[in-house]
């Protein structure tokens, strides 16, 4: 698998509307990207586009991944935890990064497994009226 990050300023995968209950609307991420300190890229293997990355700087060396998928196609098939790895990689390379931090939904089991898979440890969970969520963090 050869895994290359293109930057990007809209989602262009397809998804599943479970996967799309895990993600910001098309729009938010159009219009997130036009924002300093965001980053998007798809995700090719090869020429193949297989996933999008939307990623948020809070820090000097602090970024959040705020939107990550891999398309309906693709799922199952190992994409998302290489992927993933690969791209941590690349923000430490690219953009200095030596702290990625993200969220899942409570009950999201299989991001919480891919999550942990990689190294990202539970900071602290989000239990508010219309928010459900774990926060995560990886250090580099």
């Amino acid at each position: 698998m050869k895994i290359k990050f293109v930057d990007s300023k809209s989602i262009k995968i397809k998804l599943t509307k479970e996967q799309w209950k895990q993600m910001s609307s098309p729009e938010g991420i159009a219009k997130a990207l036009g924002q300093k300190d965001v980053i998007g890229f798809d995700l090719y293997d090869s020429d193949t586009l297989f996933g999008f990355a939307m990623l948020r700087k809070y820090s000097d060396t602090g970024w959040f991944l705020w939107d990550y998928a891999i398309d309906a196609e693709f799922q199952n098939e190992h994409y998302g935890q290489l992927a993933l790895q690969k791209l941590i990689e690349y923000i430490n390379l690219n953009y200095g990064a030596t702290e990625i931090s993200t969220t899942y939904l409570w009950g999201n089991a299989h991001a919480k497994y891919i999550y942990e898979k990689i190294g990202f440890q539970e900071t602290d969970v989000v239990e508010e009226d219309d928010c459900h969520e774990v926060n995560m963090i990886y250090t580099i």
